[in-house]
């Protein structure tokens, strides 16, 4: 099933060549990688008791995708030996690890290392990385991504582009400066910003053009690359690739996928309390983690296993999709570099374990790992006799979703503020947001946006009308983020950092208390998800109307909510509350900024700012899944039906990092640099355009571009980047930034490319916003008509 090998030759004369697309993906976690090593050998010795001793993993797999760790167990699975057979087969992959890993982490003492380790990072990489880049070279030499023996994709992030680059099999007809060396993709998917140097190398194409890469960690931009990998094929399949006919671009019932993680830790982790205390160095480094970095992957990994959940349960084929995940590591285990022989037994046993344990999903009313066997108890009201008598009362389910990004929050409120005139202008002065949305999803100060727009007053209309949002920024941000002068302010809020958050949100805390004061968020004018991050945890917390129903203890102050969605690390203090539901049971939360799990909240900070649209629809499709009829007759999986508008904060594709500076960083360069916070930016835009793309790619699959419009501004230059400059000068450069956006031509991924670029045809965003409120309208008319003659 090989996608590059002399197999896709023999299948194109088949006429039903594919029946099931097959994709096996591997997450990342250093010497964790034990874990899903054991996994991969039992899977591939069971192939064997089927097919014989030469049966190996690469011969089942249509595509094979892994980021970090998971990244090198791709390369070793699919490059060929002399003989064209893989290299590597899987039985040899832990121990493998467990002869190699002590020299690629060398620690004499590891109790002892975890200090001198710390003390490392501080002035450069804990791990010179040479010892690793050795090994790879040695053993896959001057093999390339062409030769591997299925198709591939591995993730990685360029931080001279602040973008993901990601290393595709399917990519390589229309990019071929990216069949790079197998090394020198390993080396970059693995370059983990603080504990390995980053990865620069350079490609040249048949034409001798050249081709610089900059790479950290592909575990920045998906440590989870199931949906990455599924996207690439989609992809192929819209750009004519006829190896998976006849499999439709959208035909995700017809995809087998086996996702492996590294383990994590779900006991109490960290607690709101005293988080709110840490500075920088605490975020990089506590007792031996490094909690901003595990938050952004586990948040990552954890949203795209929920979407992937919900997505193969509406289409009633959740035999086809296996999440494996070990989600109760303890102590050293959940060390991405204890080497001691004591832990790495640890690691061999827990895969052990996990091949007899249950089989778990997740539980779509309470978010929660759940064993199979308690699932098939059907808890949802899916018969169809309700729908049969309703009325048609929904044509699209509109979906409104806000990035995250402090005072570059005025943007998106300055488009909004258009999008509301213009409706308006249909529909009378009255008109608000809320009025028109099936759902409003935002991340930090995204989720503040959506508060306020879906917040009721004592009428029960919006508390804030659209054209407000701008002069809220204007009046409070100096108070919200105070600072006496800029340049001297990055200096003193540099220092203030190391201790504690730059800024105690005191005014903050109390100017949503004043304003959202007890609302609820089983109050708001429609339904709304703004996405937090529990770290005692260390998983999302969606706050979602969807999940009221079975989720009651979420039920919290909309004010609460706000504060938890905008508690950015090292900015804010983390923020601790506790709810109660109906029967006095207590619920604690400990939450940070939403846009670890989800800044792009569309689905799913992938989850980082940019997810919160995945997150939005996946929860339309869990609701209609579990047996709300509100969206009848639109499916789960119906994504045709859907109209998204996704409005970012901005984010600068000028600012350059390079690998040969960043390979000498140590911590507080990779938190704090030049005024910019390097990894966390990396993390959010790696996280939006992943979701960016998936989304572009989806909504083109269905052949309804029309319905998604992202409006994002790349070229922030200056103060104009920083989340905290409130000076008058930059925020009224924001606002003038909101309005060119207006007029600035549609823009979409290119999918032979991979980069956006403007759509002939479709206009200004300001255009497409103007056609967008007339759908708006004309369904929100046409449901008051439905309900009419229903009454």
């Amino acid at each position: 099933m090989a996608g590059t090998s002399s197999a896709v030759g023999a299948r194109r004369d088949s006429p039903d060549k594919v029946k099931l697309v097959t994709v096996l993906s591997l997450d990342g976690g250093g010497v964790r990688g034990i874990i899903p090593a054991k996994i991969l050998a039992f899977l591939e010795e069971k192939l064997q008791e089927l097919d014989g001793p030469d049966a190996r993993i690469a011969d089942y797999f249509d595509v094979i995708a892994g980021a970090s760790t998971g990244g090198l167990f791709t390369a070793m699975l699919t490059a060929p030996d002399k003989n064209g057979r893989p290299l590597y087969p899987a039985k040899d992959l832990a121990p493998f690890y467990v002869e190699h890993s002590p020299k690629i982490f060398p620690q004499k003492n590891w109790i002892l290392s975890k200090v001198t380790g710390a003390m490392r990072m501080i002035g450069g990489p804990k791990y010179n990385g040479k010892y690793l880049h050795s090994l790879l070279r040695q053993h896959l030499g001057d093999l390339r991504l062409d030769r591997t023996l299925t198709n591939v994709v591995i993730p990685t992030f360029d931080i001279a582009n602040l973008q993901p680059t990601i290393f595709s099999s399917f990519e390589l007809k229309y990019r071929p400066t990216k069949n790079a060396l197998l090394s020198d993709i390993s080396i970059g998917t693995s370059a983990a910003p603080t504990f390995f140097p980053a990865h620069y190398f350079e490609t040249k194409d048949e034409k001798g053009e050249v081709r610089s890469f900059n790479l950290v960690d592909g575990g920045l931009a998906a440590n989870n690359p199931t949906l990455c990998a599924m996207s690439q094929v989609t992809k192929a399949i819209i750009l004519g690739d006829d190896d998976f006919f006849p499999v439709k671009p959208v035909d995700y019932g017809k995809f087998m996928v086996i996702s492996i993680g590294c383990g994590f830790n779900r006991e109490t982790t960290y607690s709101a309390k005293k988080a709110a205390k840490w500075g920088i160095f605490s975020w990089l480094i506590k007792n031996g983690t490094t909690p901003i970095v595990d938050m952004f992957t586990s948040a990552s990994a954890h949203m795209v296993d929920i979407h992937l959940r919900v997505l193969f349960r509406a289409l009633r084929s959740s035999e086809n999709y296996l999440r494996i995940q070990y989600d109760q590591l303890t102590g050293s285990a959940g060390s991405m570099d204890d080497c001691s022989k004591e832990n790495m037994n640890k690691l061999i046993n827990i895969g052990e374990e996990l091949l007899s344990k249950h089989v778990s999903r997740e539980d779509l009313e309470t978010g929660r790992l759940v064993e199979l066997l308690a699932l098939c108890h059907q808890k949802s009201k899916m018969a169809e006799g309700p729908h049969q008598t309703s009325p048609d009362k929904v044509k699209l389910v509109t979906v409104l979703s806000i990035d995250g990004g402090g005072v570059r929050g005025i943007i998106p409120a300055t488009i909004i503020a258009f999008l509301e005139e213009k409706l308006q202008e249909l529909d009378g002065p009255d008109a608000r947001i809320a009025d028109y949305f099936d759902v409003v999803a935002g991340t930090s100060t995204g989720g503040l946006l959506t508060a306020m727009l879906t917040a009721p007053d004592q009428n029960r209309r919006p508390l804030f009308a659209a054209k407000d949002l701008v002069q809220f920024y204007i009046d409070h941000s100096p108070k919200i983020f105070p600072q006496k002068n800029w340049i001297l302010s990055k200096a003193a809020g540099a220092l203030r950092m190391v201790s504690g958050p730059k800024y105690n949100g005191k005014y903050l805390h109390t100017l949503l208390r004043r304003y959202l004061g007890d609302v609820r968020l089983d109050s708001t004018l429609t339904n709304v998800v703004i996405p937090a991050f529990d770290i005692a945890y260390l998983q999302p917390t969606i706050f979602s109307s969807f999940e009221l129903k079975h989720g009651p203890a979420k039920n919290a102050l909309l004010s609460d909510i706000a504060i938890s969605t905008s508690a950015a690390p090292t900015f804010f203090p983390a923020h601790y509350f506790e709810t109660r539901d109906e029967n006095g049971r207590k619920r604690e939360f400990n939450l940070v900024d939403g846009g670890l799990a989800a800044n792009n909240p569309t689905p799913n900070r992938c989850c980082a700012h940019g997810e919160q649209t995945l997150c939005a629809m996946s929860q339309v499709s869990q609701d209609i899944i579990l047996g709300n009829d509100d969206f009848f007759p639109v499916t789960p999986a119906d994504y045709g039906k859907f109209m998204v508008i996704s409005i970012g904060c901005g984010s600068n594709r000028n600012r350059r990092y390079s690998a040969k500076a960043a390979a000498k960083w140590g911590i507080f360069d990779w938190l704090i640099k030049d005024g910019t916070a390097p990894i966390v930016d990396m993390f959010n835009s790696a996280s939006a355009d992943m979701v960016d793309i998936y989304l572009c790619v989806l909504f083109r699959a269905l052949r309804c571009s029309q319905n998604y419009l992202r409006i994002q501004y790349d070229q922030l230059r200056g103060n104009a980047g920083s989340i905290d400059n409130c000076s008058k000068e930059n925020m009224d450069n924001l606002v003038r930034i909101g309005e060119e956006l207006l007029i600035k031509h549609v823009s979409r991924v290119d999918l032979e490319t991979g980069r956006f670029v403007e759509v002939p045809g479709e206009g200004t965003n300001g255009e497409q916003l103007t056609k967008f409120a007339k759908q708006l309208s004309a369904e929100r008319r046409r449901r008051q008509l439905e309900l009419s003659k229903g009454s």
